[in-house]
């Protein structure tokens, strides 16, 4: 069954640019590619085909997008599956590897007080912190914050500035000073974006690939 299935989908992958409808049956709904009105249905939502592009004879990439979303769908014939990927936004540790920005951005505000309180930031450093917690992360969201490859940050703007070290006192014991506020927030989002999964591109994965139970060919 499975073998007589992926022959009829090396079938459309040859002749995929030249037809008008196929729909393929999947285990979480029913996929609808048209090739003459250059759409993609799935799970009520209809995108535009931007463009197709063929990765070996038996596995096939469709870009689409729709409003301001973006989607790719990889028909893989050999194994019978279509995956669905969406298009996202990247943030970069030079060097190192690249982190999903909406996540991180996201992550970051929701964690501030977590960090707040362990770090045991008190009094009027704590609207200092978020203050300048808020320039970096929406500059990393806008992309003037880089991340440097030793784990340092640069304000393209500007704006703020430090020295990389803590300013202490004669016991050794951090001052209340702008310059450690702004350390303790890039200590802050250098330490998240660590314990963050990184990104092998711009296309995540939804889910898990969709199995093709059946596929055909409406004229």
């Amino acid at each position: 069954m499975k073998r007589i299935l992926i022959l009829c989908m090396l079938i459309i992958t040859s002749n995929i640019l030249h037809a008008t409808v196929y729909v393929f049956t999947t285990n979480d709904g029913v996929l609808k590619l048209n090739d003459q009105m250059n759409t993609i249905s799935f799970k009520g939502m209809e995108y535009n085909i931007l463009d197709y592009k063929e990765n070996s004879p038996e596995i096939n990439s469709v870009f689409c997008e729709y409003s301001n979303l973006k989607k790719m769908f990889l028909f893989d014939f050999s194994k019978g599956n279509i995956t669905e990927y969406n298009y996202i936004e990247t943030f970069e540790w030079k060097d190192v590897a690249f982190y999903n920005k909406a996540k991180l951005v996201s992550g970051l505000y929701r964690n501030i007080d977590v960090y707040i309180y362990n770090n045991n930031i008190r009094g009027d450093n704590i609207s200092l912190f978020k203050q300048y917690a808020n320039i970096m992360i929406e500059g990393i969201k806008n992309g003037t914050i880089i991340m440097n490859g030793n784990g340092t940050f640069t304000d393209t703007t500007g704006k703020l500035s430090s020295s990389g070290t803590f300013e202490r006192n004669w016991l050794g014991k951090k001052k209340n000073t702008s310059n450690n506020i702004l350390n303790l927030v890039a200590d802050y989002i250098f330490g998240y974006i660590k314990g963050m999964p990184s990104c092998n591109s711009n296309w995540e994965q939804v889910g898990n690939p969709y199995m093709i139970l059946k596929a055909d060919k409406l004229n």
